[in-house]
């Protein structure tokens, strides 16, 4: 798959959770009630702690800071990570998808930061915690990472050098590319 088209998805599916969250703001945010009890509910709760880990350790991170994180960890961990999986599994459909999830909720994370000064949770998982779409992508993520991981256990361990091998080639193509275009300059 190209990354075109992973990256089309993850927008796609960031739209659905953002459309489904101006919805619940504009005409259900006073609502409540049992998806399946005694288990789930409808209960749209606004983080205005931007995360959820920041929000459990009452940690005080604020705006800014999530923002120069989400810009400089967030967005080239997924980049490179995305880089590597699809060199290494041979473009595998499933690392494909697995990224597609991560994109669309690391946009959906940024888009909640910036525009909603946080983050509208609706779905009430009783009694741990408040979770929305965003959060199920990054979960899907993780489990089809999982899969993948143990479906190739071997194959991934014999390529671990190639894989470092693979970040010091596009590092260096990098900076290459960076000084050429400041030699132009």
């Amino acid at each position: 798959m190209k990354t075109k088209i992973v990256l089309l998805w993850a927008i796609a599916l960031c739209a659905i959770d953002q459309t489904i969250k101006i919805v619940i703001d504009r005409h259900f945010l006073d609502v409540r009630f049992d998806i399946i009890s005694p288990l789930l509910y409808f209960s749209p709760t606004f983080n205005h702690d931007y995360t959820w880990i920041n929000n459990l350790f009452s940690l005080g991170i604020g705006f800014w800071v999530h923002i120069v994180f989400f810009c400089f960890a967030v967005v080239p961990i997924l980049v490179v990570g995305y880089d590597v999986f699809k060199t290494i599994s041979n473009n595998a459909k499933i690392i494909n998808i697995a990224f597609i999830f991560a994109f669309a909720a690391a946009l959906s994370a940024l888009i909640g930061t910036i525009f909603w000064g946080g983050c509208l949770d609706y779905i009430y998982l009783k009694p741990l915690f408040v979770f929305d779409l965003k959060d199920l992508y990054m979960n899907i993520f993780v489990i089809l990472l999982l899969l993948y991981y143990l479906k190739n256990k071997k194959m991934l361990k014999e390529i671990d050098k190639d894989v470092n091998n693979h970040l010091k080639s596009r590092f260096a193509s990098l900076f290459k590319k960076i000084k050429s275009k400041n030699k132009r300059s």
